[in-house]
């Protein structure tokens, strides 16, 4: 858990261009299983990545692969319609598409960015707030304190759908 705390969790801030991104990530793994159970396999797969010499493939992979399928387990325990569990959904979505990643498993990324898509759209919205649809929001986008997951999670969706669609133009 640590390597994902120290290394990975600040990726996502990166990749999403969003400073509050690895606060939301790392709150997430503290207080929800799935995302936990998550986190460590994202961590050991990018600890194997880029540490080869350090991490052996089959035991990297097999705690990854044992913590991907427990993450899975708890996200459908948790499931209950509820707009918190949608959104642990949402959050879970962005991190099992990274797993994905890690694995070399492009159709499931894509899968995955689906069913957050999905779920997204089925999540309330407050009225106060009006964050622009995952098809709308713009890049680079300055996000203050006052800002909601639900505004983050949708330029995560917006973003990773976006660059889905880039790569497939090179397939």
């Amino acid at each position: 858990m640590e390597y994902f705390r120290v290394v990975c969790a600040g990726e996502f801030s990166l990749f999403f261009e969003i400073a509050e991104w690895e606060d939301v990530i790392l709150q997430g793994t503290l207080t929800e299983p799935a995302l936990h159970h998550a986190a460590l396999s994202i961590g050991a797969l990018a600890s194997r990545r880029y540490h080869p010499n350090v991490w052996q493939s089959t035991p990297a992979l097999v705690f990854s692969i044992r913590h991907y399928s427990m993450a899975i387990l708890d996200l459908q325990a948790r499931l209950d319609g509820s707009p918190r569990s949608m959104e642990i959904a949402v959050l879970a979505s962005v991190l099992f598409s990274y797993i994905e990643f890690l694995l070399d498993i492009d159709s499931r990324i894509e899968m995955h960015m689906q069913a957050g898509c999905s779920m997204l759209e089925k999540l309330p919205r407050r009225p106060d707030i009006i964050p622009a649809p995952f098809n709308e929001a713009g890049s680079n986008l300055e996000v203050d304190s006052s800002s909601t997951k639900y505004h983050l999670l949708t330029r995560a969706m917006y973003q990773l759908t976006t660059q889905m669609t880039s790569l497939r133009q090179f397939d």
